[in-house]
C-alpha cells in the first residue's frame, strides 16, 4: 500500500486522499443500495467535461474511451486501450489504481468499427459472474453508442437505469479537499491574469498570448488548458479564436482594439476555474465602462439569489429583471454552471435545472449586459454559502477592473 502511495507522490503533483476517495465510494455503495443497482457502468473519451470517471478513479480520462465497472460489495475494473491478454494489462499503471480490483487491456480504437463491441463484451464478462439485476449508466452523453448498445445486447434480461443523477446527488456539493483543489485552481488563474496584463499590448499577437499563459499555466502543473480571445474595435468585426483548433488571427494588437479574455483551465489535481476579464489598448472603449457596471450588478443579483433551498430559474429571473431594467435584453446564453472536475458541470444556470442550492456547491456567473454601445461579462468561480454565492478567491474576484494597457 505505501509503495503505491510513494510512486504517486514520485509520478503527480496532486493526488486525491484515500480518506476522499473512500468518501465517494461510502455515498455511491448506499445510494446503490436505495436503488437495488448491483453495479454503475461510466465512460471518459475526453477530459474537459469527461469528470463522472475522474469522480470514481482519481484518473484523468484521455482521447481513447476508458471505461470503470463499479461494484456495490467489490472492487473497480478497469476497461482501457492496450495490450490484450496473455500480456499483463500496462495501463493503467499499479500506483494509480485506488480502488482497482482488476484492469483489462484491449488494442481497441473508437473508429475501427469492428472493435465496437470489445468494451461490452469484456464489461459484461465480469458483472455475469454476478448474476446482475440492475445495472445504472453514469453519464450518458459520455457514453459512447457502441458500448451502450452492446452492453444491452450481452445482458438482455438486465434492467438499465440511467444513474446519472444518483452520482450528481453527491458530487455536485464539494468537498473540503475538493474545495482546496478549486482555490489553489484559482491561485493559478490570479497568476495567469497578471502575465496576460503585462504581455497584452500593442504589437503582439493573439499566438504570442497563448504561448506564453499556457507555458505558465503547464509549469504550475495545469492539466488542461483553455485560453480564448475575442478582439475587435468598435463598430467592426469581432474576431474570436480559442487556443485550440484550426483558427489564427495573424495580424498584432493595434491601438484601440478591446480584448475579451478567457482563461478557463484545470490546475494540478484536474478542478477548473472559470476567469473572464477585458483589456483596451491605448484607450478605453466608449460605452464599455458602462456595460461592465450593469454586467456586475446582474452578476452580483445572481449571486444574491443562489442561498441553499434557491434555484437556478430564481437567480437567473432576478438577473434578467435588472438587466431589462437597465435598458439591456435578457440573457440567453447560459448565465453561468457549476464546475469541479468538469469545466461544465451542475448546477447549470438555465430554468430547467432542477437542482436547489446546497451549501458546498460550487458555481461560475457570466450574465452578458449588452448596451447601445457595448457588450461586457465577467466570469468567476463561487461556492454556495449561506448568504448566496461567495466569491472562491477574493483578491482575484477584486481585481475585475478594465484594464488598458500602451
Amino acid at each position: 500500500m505505501y509503495e503505491a502511495f510513494l510512486e504517486r507522490e514520485n509520478t503527480r503533483r496532486v493526488s486525491l486522499s484515500m480518506h476522499e476517495m473512500e468518501r465517494r465510494w461510502q455515498g455511491l455503495r448506499e445510494r446503490m443500495a436505495e436503488q437495488n443497482i448491483d453495479y454503475l457502468v461510466v465512460q471518459s473519451q475526453q477530459r474537459a467535461v469527461g469528470g463522472y470517471f475522474r469522480y470514481f478513479t482519481d484518473m484523468a480520462g484521455a482521447n481513447y474511451h476508458i471505461t470503470a465497472i463499479f461494484p456495490r460489495h467489490e472492487g473497480m475494473t478497469i476497461l482501457t486501450h492496450g495490450p490484450a491478454a496473455p500480456s499483463a494489462p500496462v495501463a493503467p499503471p499499479p500506483w494509480e489504481n485506488k480502488g482497482v480490483r482488476a484492469a483489462i487491456n484491449m488494442p481497441a480504437f473508437p473508429n475501427v468499427w469492428w472493435e465496437d463491441s470489445w468494451d461490452a463484451d469484456n464489461a459484461a464478462k465480469v458483472m455475469k459472474k454476478t448474476d446482475p439485476k440492475k445495472i445504472g449508466l453514469v453519464g450518458l452523453g459520455n457514453m459512447s453508442a457502441a458500448l451502450y448498445e452492446n452492453l444491452k445486447k450481452n445482458l438482455p434480461h438486465v434492467e438499465f437505469v440511467n444513474a446519472t443523477e444518483l452520482v450528481d446527488e453527491l458530487r455536485i456539493v464539494k468537498s473540503e479537499e475538493e474545495l482546496k483543489l478549486l482555490h489553489a485552481a484559482a491561485r493559478m488563474h490570479e497568476i495567469d491574469w497578471n502575465l496576460a496584463k503585462e504581455i497584452i499590448k500593442t504589437g503582439a499577437t493573439v499566438s504570442e498570448v497563448f504561448e506564453t499563459i499556457r507555458h505558465g499555466q503547464v509549469l504550475q502543473g495545469s492539466e488542461e488548458q483553455q485560453i480564448g480571445i475575442w478582439l475587435g474595435k468598435p463598430g467592426g468585426t469581432v474576431y474570436h479564436q480559442m487556443n485550440w483548433g484550426n483558427t489564427c488571427i495573424r495580424p498584432p494588437f493595434t491601438k484601440g482594439t478591446v480584448i475579451k479574455l478567457l482563461i478557463e483551465s484545470s490546475a494540478a489535481g484536474g478542478y477548473w476555474y472559470d476567469l473572464v476579464r477585458y483589456l483596451c489598448i491605448g484607450e478605453m472603449q466608449e460605452g464599455l465602462p458602462e456595460a461592465m457596471e450593469i454586467a456586475k450588478e446582474a452578476r452580483d443579483i445572481m449571486a444574491k439569489n443562489l442561498k441553499p433551498g434557491m434555484t437556478a430559474g430564481e437567480a437567473i429571473d432576478a438577473s434578467n429583471a435588472f438587466l431589462i431594467s437597465k435598458g439591456c435584453p435578457a440573457e440567453t446564453r447560459l448565465a453561468g454552471h457549476g464546475q469541479g472536475l468538469d469545466l461544465v458541470e451542475r448546477p447549470v444556470m438555465l430554468h430547467e435545472e432542477p437542482a436547489k442550492m446546497q451549501a458546498g456547491m460550487i458555481v461560475c456567473l457570466h450574465p452578458t449586459a449588452k448596451t447601445k454601445y457595448a457588450s461586457a461579462s465577467l466570469s468567476d468561480t463561487y461556492v454556495i454559502d449561506e448568504s448566496g454565492a461567495v466569491p472562491i478567491y477574493q483578491s482575484l474576484f477584486d481585481d475585475n477592473e478594465i484594464v488598458v494597457t500602451d
